[in-house]
């Protein structure tokens, strides 16, 4: 009989049985240790005894055995640096932070004269706080978070940004999985070399888990990461699935919900232009905005919607279609040789089809920015927005035409974008006292209840990269990123 020949998963999952329980595991393709958070060349089963054997990889297993007592030990070192230091410059520093106030105000001599009189205390330069309470207060906002989370199972949201200075910068958010509800905080902040690596997102999940527990990253707390739908974004949450196997990865489905809406401002080009200059005639002229109020008094101003804020295009179509008369009666008061956008608007204005379109938008597309806003509310239950998510893509698949036509196959697309979300719909089946369709045995019951009040929205890490822009004001830019780093731990945490 000829001898069958091995397949390449089978001799992986041999070699990874030299190592014990918990620390390599495979997918099929590559080995990965679970202490060193890296892959292990394993073409020879020496190799990965090597590994095992290496002194970097004994010493970070030890480190893991010892962690409480390293935990402990970090405790007291930060109690005792902190006597060394004045509590009032201390709590100073962490006022002023939490509060988004500079440092650079202690220059004003005013206040410094106010806090000196009636706090009976030295008030230290702007200087002084930043370079010797700053890391102090820092380290404290991270020991509350660690005693906060302890053993509790977690849930991950990370994204990345441009700052105002061109920095990419990439924010992780960490949250408790508890049945009465779930608390969030912004745990790690740091620059990375390019945006779109797959990689680089993927290291920087780990580095900031790494924060979290300094004696070593516990896989199997690890229940559910909120990224949006960028493809990096889902190509680094599969490979984190292999070190995290036990974690759902879902997409943000308010971002879903705006990537229709941004579908529907492409098929309707006369309405984005409508909202496009309907804002630019009113921006800047105080005359217009007082014949506006004179013309349609109790009428609103147009809005003026950011395009990367969920909806808020949506919104503007809808006043549109609620003013039209109104907004039409001022235009055709102005003068178009005043601004180009004046004689777009009033082109438009005339179109045929622009009416008929803003109704058609108003009519199946206005429950899009309610939708969201509900989705993005706190202490919301996953039944809850998995139930709204859910209608207003049934909604939307009611859209009659061409149109409606490519909004369907919109929200196939963004439904076929999410890697876990119909393992978390087994989650929500069990939550409403369904039977659920497929088993979910790598949960206990009680791990089930804690996904009551779990996230399927990014929006706790989209308003951090909003603290962000406020924190980088045009006097504070020149802050090394530890230092705003700091800062954004301490004030988004308070």
């Amino acid at each position: 009989m000829p001898k069958i020949k091995e397949s390449h998963g089978s001799k992986l999952r041999s070699k990874v049985k030299l190592s014990g329980e918990g620390v390599l595991s495979t997918d099929g393709h590559v080995i990965l240790c679970k202490v060193c958070e890296r892959d292990v060349p394993a073409e020879r089963k020496s190799q990965v005894s090597q590994h095992l054997n290496g002194a970097k990889h004994k010493s970070l297993l030890n480190k893991k055995k010892q962690s409480s007592s390293t935990s402990l030990i970090q405790i007291a070192s930060f109690l005792e640096v902190s006597r060394k230091k004045s509590q009032f410059k201390l709590d100073l520093c962490e006022a002023f932070v939490t509060a988004g106030i500079p440092f650079w105000k202690l220059e004003n001599s005013k206040l410094t004269d106010f806090l000196g009189k009636y706090c009976s205390e030295q008030i230290p330069s702007s200087s002084t706080l930043r370079k010797k309470y700053l890391q102090s207060v820092y380290e404290h906002k991270l020991n509350n978070i660690r005693e906060y989370i302890e053993e509790n199972p977690i849930w991950l949201s990370m994204d990345e940004s441009t700052d105002v200075t061109g920095r990419f910068v990439a924010h992780t958010v960490v949250g408790t999985l508890e049945m009465s509800g779930t608390k969030s905080f912004l745990l790690h902040a740091e620059t990375l070399g390019k945006t779109n690596s797959s990689r680089i997102i993927a290291q920087h999940m780990l580095n900031s888990l790494a924060i979290l527990g300094p004696d070593g990253i516990r896989h199997d707390k690890v229940l559910l990461l909120v990224t949006d739908g960028a493809a990096y974004m889902k190509k680094a949450g599969s490979a984190l699935k292999i070190i995290f196997p036990r974690m759902l990865h879902i997409t943000c489905v308010a971002h879903a919900i705006h990537r229709v809406a941004e579908e529907v401002r492409l098929l309707f080009p006369d309405v984005d232009k409508v909202v496009a200059n309907g804002k630019k005639v009113f921006r800047k002229s105080a005359a217009r905005v007082s014949l506006f109020r004179e013309i349609a008094p109790g009428t609103a101003l147009p809005p003026q919607p950011i395009l990367t804020r969920w909806g808020t295009w949506i919104e503007a179509a809808i006043y549109y279609s609620a003013n039209f008369v109104a907004f039409s009666s001022v235009v055709a008061a102005l003068d178009e040789n005043d601004a180009s956008s004046i004689r777009v608007v009033k082109d438009l204005l005339e179109s045929a089809n622009l009416k008929e379109n803003l109704a058609f938008i108003e009519a199946h597309f206005g429950i899009l920015p309610r939708c969201i806003e509900m989705l993005v509310k706190k202490e919301a239950l996953v039944v809850d927005s998995t139930d709204i998510f859910k209608k207003t893509l049934l909604d939307l698949r009611r859209t009659p035409g061409a149109v409606g036509e490519k909004i369907r196959r919109k929200c196939d697309l963004v439904l076929s974008n999410n890697p876990d979300l119909h393992r978390l719909d087994k989650v929500t089946d069990i939550l409403r006292g369904n039977p659920s369709e497929g088993s979910i045995d790598e949960y206990s019951p009680s791990e089930l209840a804690s996904l009551k009040f779990a996230p399927i929205t990014s929006v706790d890490v989209e308003r951090t990269f909003s603290i962000l822009k406020h924190t980088l004001g045009d006097r504070i830019q020149t802050l090394t990123f530890d230092h705003l780093k700091q800062h954004l731990i301490v004030y988004c945490n308070p």
